[in-house]
């Protein structure tokens, strides 16, 4: 291997990425089938437990560009870190929207058109691709956190940063969909603050170095999966409810920035630190695992084309009536026809460095 990996740290991030790939295999009906059927509830539970993945990636930025044991150099930062990131974005942004414009039967149009169309597909991220700028946004300010949270108090100065995500982000994001009495009057008085640096993703990405570097006591621990389990649970089942009363899809109960994703996602990463870690990979499996932690970014990044395809060859969330069955089926090939373009391209000297 090329560098020293953490092994429960790149099977966390397989586990993300196919969480992803769960989640935007259920959504490819949510929105258009009565919620009130089978395959709406389906949908909204693997939405549900799939909710861990984003944070978890971010969490796991958040372990490794904070660990102690880094050093940041400004210019590799920029001219590596993040050119490579941007580069991405830009290559996929373009890919996407030149599929978008041959898939809409308008590659016919002609160059002027097609390039005015394609500067408006490029001027905003594909469904999927938000991701990347977003991490180029923390990976920006990284030097600044990392000073933060390795200086003398450093775990006392992390605990707070996380006390007032939970409090300016998570609790009212989450109070927001529910009808509680002065909800508007509350929400604007904590947004009155503001304190975006710790209220935003990098709320997770700080979470993810303190569980990373600290963990939690033991009792905390086990109330935190208790936690997790109940409030995604209960997010499930209250945007099943909603969505019923409103006869239209709800998610809003499980999103990121709410208690069930918040606890759901802490519960998986200290599952992955303090039990999968524990076990013992031989060498050779070790490297496989790795390899494929490596392959998950570009997996990421070209799911969506795979996902698209299969749907309109009729293989989706649908292609049987068994939808229990159908969602991790797809979900499965989209990840292992994705993972087979990676490997592929990473075998494309130029390409291998800059786009997966």
């Amino acid at each position: 291997m090329e560098k020293k990996r953490v092994v429960w740290i790149e099977l966390l991030r397989i586990a993300a990425c196919f969480g992803v790939v769960v989640l935007h295999a259920a959504s490819q009906h949510f929105r258009d089938v009565p919620v009130d059927t089978f395959v709406w509830k389906v949908s909204n539970f693997y939405h549900g437990i799939s909710r861990f993945a984003v944070a978890c990636f971010i969490m796991i930025s958040g372990a490794l560009y904070l660990d102690k044991k880094r050093t940041w150099n400004l210019k590799k930062l920029w001219l590596k870190n993040i050119l490579s990131v941007a580069v991405a974005y830009v290559f996929w942004q373009i890919f996407y929207g030149g599929y978008r414009i041959v898939i809409t039967g308008n590659s016919g149009r002609g160059a002027v058109w097609i390039v005015k169309k394609m500067l408006v597909y490029v001027s905003d991220a594909y469904f999927h691709l938000w991701y990347l700028p977003m991490l180029i946004g923390l990976m920006i300010i990284t030097p600044l956190l990392w000073e933060f949270v390795n200086c003398k108090r450093g775990k006392q100065w992390e605990e707070y940063l996380i006390i007032l995500f939970l409090i300016f982000k998570i609790l009212p994001y989450t109070a927001a969909y529910f009808p509680l009495p002065w909800i508007d009057h509350i929400k604007t008085l904590m947004n009155t603050v503001q304190p975006d640096l710790a209220t935003d993703f990098a709320g997770y990405f700080i979470l993810g170095h303190y569980l990373y570097e600290y963990g939690l006591p033991e009792k905390l621990e086990r109330l935190v999966y208790v936690l997790g389990v109940i409030f995604i649970a209960g997010g499930i089942g209250l945007c099943q409810w909603k969505a019923l009363k409103q006869n239209s899809a709800v998610q809003s109960f499980y999103e990121n920035y709410t208690l069930a994703a918040f606890f759901w996602s802490i519960a998986v990463f200290l599952f992955f630190r303090n039990h999968i870690g524990r076990i013992q990979w031989s060498e050779k499996k070790a490297e496989i695992i790795c390899y494929l932690g490596g392959c998950t970014f570009g997996i990421y990044l070209i799911h969506a084309f795979f996902r698209d395809i299969l749907h309109r060859a009729g293989f989706d969330s649908m292609f049987i009536n068994n939808t229990v069955i159908a969602v991790p089926v797809v979900a499965a090939v989209i990840f292992v026809t994705s993972l087979i373009a990676v490997i592929l391209i990473r075998h494309i000297p130029v390409l291998k460095k800059w786009i997966v």
